[in-house]
């Protein structure tokens, strides 16, 4: 009998929005799904944590977004193409908003299912889901979304329904040196809080968030699109695996092997486990 529980975070799809390392985005969805059965079938994951992200529905810059545009939801396609592909039985999901989907509350759950912000408790663990691009919504003009930051009122009123938990908070994308100093607060003075997790950057690493955010660490989950880094290869496209029992926890960004492709020049990669962080309890 497992007595860890194992969850997957992820973000960045942006399905159906270009070509990613030679490959078209409807490829790179299909390895994903490839990728993920591959991960279950290594050892089953309990909980799948999606970050934002999956689409352009809105966008400020070029071709601007589809959702304003054309009136497509690339967003809606990924949940009805791919996440029932993602999500085996019983396994549980949450599918939190990016700032490439800027759809108000209702609009998000009628597209999707899910909701912008949740939250879920896992064993001692209560993980918070923060919308952090929450401001602004269902707009009738392109742009890339407006950041205003964690929830801080919202975290705390599930901590306070929580007490005995320890605490990891989630997001799209933390701006650590634009975040309130109630947060900040937040995050120096309350033990609980173990680490965070968030997208957005297109990056796989682990950061401190400094001394007056308690240092403690947050934690990137890449993409499934293209990479972040100045060096593309630092970051291909994978996901990030988090490993709780009752002594602490776990996490890695796992890229898969495949066949890739960078200014023309075909290259293979192998089975990488990277950005590696344990933390004990």
């Amino acid at each position: 009998m497992r007595k860890k529980t194992k969850i997957i975070l992820m973000s960045d799809i942006h399905y159906r929005c270009g070509n990613y390392f030679g490959r078209f985005s409807e490829e790179i969805a299909e390895l994903l799904c490839e990728d993920l059965a591959a991960e279950y079938k290594k050892e089953p994951y309990d909980v799948l944590l999606l970050l934002g992200d999956y689409s352009l529905d809105h966008w400020g810059w070029y071709t601007k977004g589809t959702y304003i545009n054309e009136g497509i939801s690339n967003a809606k396609l990924f949940v009805e193409h791919y996440l029932n592909r993602i999500v085996p039985d019983g396994v549980s999901v949450r599918m939190i908003a990016g700032n490439h989907e800027q759809y108000g509350e209702r609009l998000w759950h009628e597209l999707t299912g899910q909701q912008r912000r949740d939250h879920l408790v896992i064993g001692d663990i209560l993980f918070v889901l923060t919308d952090t691009f929450g401001a602004d919504l269902d707009p009738t003009e392109h742009s890339d979304g407006t950041y205003c930051g964690a929830n801080v009122t919202d975290i705390m009123e599930l901590m306070a329904r929580y007490p005995e938990k320890k605490v990891i908070l989630c997001a799209h994308w933390f701006d650590i040196n634009t975040e309130s100093q109630e947060f900040c607060e937040l995050l120096r003075k309350d033990e609980r809080i173990i680490c965070l997790f968030c997208g957005h950057n297109h990056k796989s690493g682990i950061a401190n968030t400094g001394e007056k955010n308690g240092n403690k660490p947050i934690l990137y989950t890449g993409h499934y699109s293209y990479s972040g880094e100045p060096n593309n290869i630092r970051c291909l496209p994978g996901y990030r695996v988090l490993e709780i029992d009752k002594d602490g926890l776990l996490s890695k960004y796992v890229v898969r092997p495949h066949t890739y492709k960078i200014d023309n020049v075909k290259f293979s990669n192998e089975y990488t486990e990277q950005d590696i962080l344990e933390l004990k309890f």
